[in-house]
């Protein structure tokens, strides 16, 4: 053990370090002093100043409960900057929580690239459909039907949006609910789109208009700086626009607010009804008065934070499709972990909390690449 972590001294990896920290939720100086060293020779270490002892390196695994492997440089493995992704609620959100939720995507990122060595994904099917960010209105409305139109999805209801976008390549995560300042995010990653939902939403049809708000920022934003207000209002719109397609939409939505007829129509739609009364406004079949008057109304129900007649929660399925299909060529998850450099227990739980329900929306499977395709492992 003296002499691998002697190794791994010599090819210590700065950037992992601070990716297992973050990960950790932990300030410099808050792992400085668990493991016997000054903040200072920390920044040095994440810097790649100076390189930390065997013996330091043996502290900072049993610190941050990652396998000493884990802080060896290796050509393997993409890292994601979090100036690169796009947060729903950025504003509310503490810089070490979208520190926090990046790591743990940086490291999914790594397991959906390790199991692509050996499971076909669904072909990617949003590139040909991305454009430069809208002019106006109209052409967030017209992006968003030509998404329809392209996936073949006709005009009403989708029955399941999580499986619809993993039918079209698109890595969707639901990520541990550490953060719940963090509603989702979203990037391109080696010319795939991925989007990260945060697990504990609270409410299943916000977290649905959350997928779609991300998929908007994909189509729209793919080359655009995150964080801008404009953005994330076009991506809002995008999300209406593509969950509630005006030309079918508009032939059902009420005049006046009638709280049954919302409520039917968020059974199904599958859209909350706060989004049902923004979009009935958008779409001009309510006035101001009455749109204010509805969220009053919400209000006083106790309704705008706690929907009735929420819709299951959808989870995604590729990752735990492809786990499944990994052990029919014998390899299992403790081989997986190994692989990545990370405990089993962590990966177990990164695993589980995609979910474990079947989708009502038929997706497109994840299926064995043939070994002599993906190489001698």
């Amino acid at each position: 053990m003296d002499s691998d972590l002697y190794r791994i001294s010599l090819q210590f990896d700065p950037s992992a370090l601070r990716l297992a920290r973050e990960l950790r939720g932990l300030q410099k100086n808050e792992l400085a002093a668990q493991i016997g060293v000054t903040a200072s020779a920390l920044t040095q270490f994440e810097g790649g100043v100076s390189r930390p002892s065997p013996q330091t390196i043996g502290k900072l695994s049993l610190c941050l409960q990652f396998p000493p492997t884990f802080f060896q440089a290796t050509s393997e493995g993409s890292s994601i900057s979090s100036e690169e992704c796009h947060f729903r609620r950025l504003q509310s959100s503490s810089q070490s929580e979208r520190r926090k939720m990046v790591a743990l995507a940086t490291l999914l990122s790594r397991l959906t690239e390790l199991l692509e060595e050996y499971v076909d994904f669904p072909p990617e099917q949003l590139s040909g459909t991305q454009m430069q960010p809208p002019s106006d209105l109209h052409d967030i409305e017209a992006t968003a039907v030509r998404i329809r139109e392209h996936w073949g999805l006709g005009m009403g209801p989708i029955p399941h949006v999580v499986a619809l976008l993993e039918s079209k390549g698109i890595i969707t995560f639901r990520l541990l609910d550490d953060c719940k300042r963090v509603d989702a995010f979203s990037l391109w990653l080696r010319n795939r789109p991925f989007i990260f939902l945060n697990a504990e939403k609270g409410s299943a049809s916000r977290s649905r208009f959350d997928a779609a708000h991300e998929l908007g920022h994909l189509v729209m934003h793919s080359d655009c700086k995150p964080g801008d207000s404009v953005h994330e209002m076009q991506a809002d719109r995008f999300a209406s626009a593509f969950l509630l397609p005006r030309p079918s939409f508009i032939t059902e939505c009420p005049r006046r607010l009638s709280w049954d007829h919302y409520l039917a129509l968020k059974q199904r739609w599958g859209v909350s009804l706060q989004a049902l009364i923004r979009r009935s406004f958008d779409l001009g079949c309510i006035g101001e008065h009455t749109y204010r008057r509805a969220y009053v109304q919400l209000n006083q129900k106790g309704w705008r934070a706690a929907e009735p007649n929420e819709p299951a929660t959808e989870q995604p399925m590729l990752i735990q499709q492809s786990i499944t299909l990994l052990k029919q060529i014998a390899i299992d998850l403790p081989t997986v972990a190994n692989k990545l450099s990370v405990r089993e227990h962590d990966l177990r739980l990164w695993i589980d909390y995609q979910g474990h329900s079947e989708p009502s929306f038929t997706s497109t499977a994840a299926t064995i690449v043939p070994l002599e395709k993906s190489g001698n492992h």
